[in-house]
């Protein structure tokens, strides 16, 4: 091993001798350069070797050359190329063979590879490195794919590139990307074709590509992005159109409408749709030929995901296509079609509900009559029940019996949900009292847990001492959350003048519901009296709270004391 690294230093001799003598660089610089090198050349020579090890040299050897050609422009030198540059870039060519050699199975490297030899000028060699990359990754369709780019559009070799991607196309016939490539480069030989004689062989040749591939790969979207192809090109309607009528005889398949749908869109057309159009629409044909694609699949396929399809690609016309009313109309037909055949999601419900009330062209009763043919297949979509209580606000006994319905479809979750809502919008105080009598007569625990937000919903809209009637009926019945008792604390504190023998019976209320299990609420209680009731009613509390809490819970209890009076 030694005698090798000392024969690679040997030949290194020349082109440092000619960086001293362009005064490129100082010795010691040059010393350094020798050194680093046969530390390099021992560790890519030894028998246990790291891919690092490789990484590190090469990068120091591309270091080197950009700071070469750094110095040459700042001196304005350009003599011993061939002495210097060159040599080293031979050198980094043969490390990186080794390198491909030692670690075949990494891709990575032979690309690296492929873009050193370019950046020096190395083109000539990359056919042979991804040659050589095929005979070791030739299992992988990508590479084939990868093989031809680089000849189309780095080498502009069209031939090398069809060369390639056929050879990978026998070794993987299934493969769709190559066979996509194929066809694409087909037609760009034929696109560029001088004569028309020449444009009719390489045209046939795509229509054997293209049907080749479909026999191997009986896939819609296969088909889908060959007829794409197809369009771009616009060179040949006999290819454009057996693909065509390829697509419309698989239309037992639903993709197959969409894609048509979206393709009439674009302008390109398929005579056999022209049996679906309305002859009484008024849009641009290519609108109309759209919505009849949809309609008509949505017929033969009634199905939420197609529905939902025909809206969004309604939302999606191009401008310019039609005007900005006559786009929403489209997309307000293609809503209404899925709502009267029962075919949305709850998205496109709520996208729906939102449109309409943007709108604001529909009556009361046209709205409601929506939202009960919605709630009729969608029992369980909330938003479609806080709908109907906007609609009926004015209405307390409507608001109610659709609480009464509601809660009999929806989770417990959706239900509070819809508490909390109707709660932010009630105007009425005639509702709110009604809500409150409900509340009594309540059993369910999902909608009790709503009563701090009650409470201070009906402070808010009936005042103080209605409040106080009402913390007093809640705290009656449980369950009485912890919350209940600090909505109606902050409520008396709130006050212009506030009464600490009712700030203080809700404390009471408070350690007597929650006192056995929580330390907090007789910290708090404390801190209420040392701030602002008396002070002298504290260790009394304090005992009372030692011999209320859980025995687990009281050294936690002092501690947390003791803290707050060192504070």
């Amino acid at each position: 091993m030694a005698e090798q690294v000392n024969q690679r230093i040997e030949d290194m001799i020349n082109e440092l001798e000619q960086m001293r003598r362009t005064n490129l660089y100082e010795d010691e610089e040059i010393k350094e350069i020798s050194r680093k090198r046969k530390e390099f050349e021992y560790r890519i020579q030894r028998r246990i070797k790291e891919k690092d090890d490789f990484v590190q040299y090469i990068a120091f050897e591309l270091t080197l050359l950009e700071d070469i050609s750094l110095r040459r422009k700042q001196a304005k030198m350009m003599e011993k190329k061939k002495d210097i540059e060159y040599a080293i870039t031979k050198r980094l060519n043969k490390v990186f063979k080794q390198f491909i050699y030692r670690y075949q199975n990494d891709v990575a490297i032979y690309f690296e590879y492929i873009k050193f030899c370019r950046s020096v000028g190395f083109d000539y060699a990359v056919s042979a490195i991804l040659g050589q990359m095929l005979q070791v990754h030739g299992d992988k369709p990508k590479m084939w794919q990868m093989a031809s780019k680089w000849e189309s559009k780095e080498q502009n070799n069209l031939e090398n590139a069809r060369a390639f991607l056929l050879k990978g196309i026998h070794r993987h016939p299934k493969s769709d990307i190559l066979y996509l490539d194929l066809f694409d480069i087909e037609l760009m030989i034929a696109f560029k074709a001088e004569t028309e004689e020449e444009k009719e062989k390489y045209i046939k040749r795509a229509d054997v590509v293209w049907k080749n591939g479909m026999k191997n790969i009986p896939d819609e979207a296969f088909l889908f992005k060959l007829c794409d192809l197809a369009f771009n090109y616009g060179i040949d309607d006999t290819i454009t159109n057996s693909i065509k009528k390829e697509i419309w005889d698989r239309r037992t398949e639903k993709s197959v409408w969409s894609y048509i749908a979206l393709k009439e869109l674009e302008g390109y057309h398929w005579l056999e749709i022209e049996e679906y159009v309305d002859a009484e629409l008024r849009y641009p044909n290519e609108i109309n030929n759209y919505i009849a694609v949809y309609e008509e699949a949505l017929r033969q396929f009634p199905d939420e995901k197609l529905c939902t399809k025909y809206i969004y690609g309604a939302i999606s016309v191009r401008d310019g296509l039609c005007t900005e009313l006559q786009k929403i109309n489209i997309v307000k037909r293609a809503w209404y079609y899925g709502h009267d055949n029962g075919l949305l999601t709850k998205e496109m419900y709520t996208f729906g509900v939102k449109m309409l009330k943007m709108e604001n062209e529909i009556s009361k009763d046209e709205y409601t009559e929506i939202l009960d043919e919605a709630l009729v297949k969608n029992p369980k979509y909330r938003l479609l029940w806080e709908e109907k209580i906007l609609l009926n606000k004015s209405d307390e006994n409507k608001v109610l019996s659709i609480l009464k319905d509601a809660s009999k479809q929806l989770k417990s979750e959706d239900l509070i949900e819809l508490w909390n809502f109707l709660f932010d919008n009630v105007e009425s105080s005639v509702l709110l009292k009604n809500c409150y009598d409900k509340f009594q007569a309540c059993d369910h625990a999902a909608v009790l847990s709503l009563k701090p937000k009650l409470l201070q919903k009906i402070n808010e809209q009936n005042g103080l001492k209605a409040a106080r009637n009402a913390y007093e009926d809640f705290i009656r019945t449980p369950p009485t959350q912890i919350e209940i008792h600090k909505v109606m604390i902050e409520i008396e504190m709130h006050q212009e003048k506030p009464l600490q023998k009712y700030i203080r019976k809700c404390y009471e209320a408070l350690v007597q519901h929650h006192g056995r299990d929580n330390i907090e609420v007789w910290i708090d209680y404390i801190n209420f009296e040392q701030q602002n009731g008396a002070a002298q009613a504290v260790p009394a509390i304090h005992r009372r709270a030692i011999g209320m809490l859980e025995k687990n819970l009281v050294d936690g209890f002092i501690k947390a004391q003791a803290l707050a009076k060192l504070k």
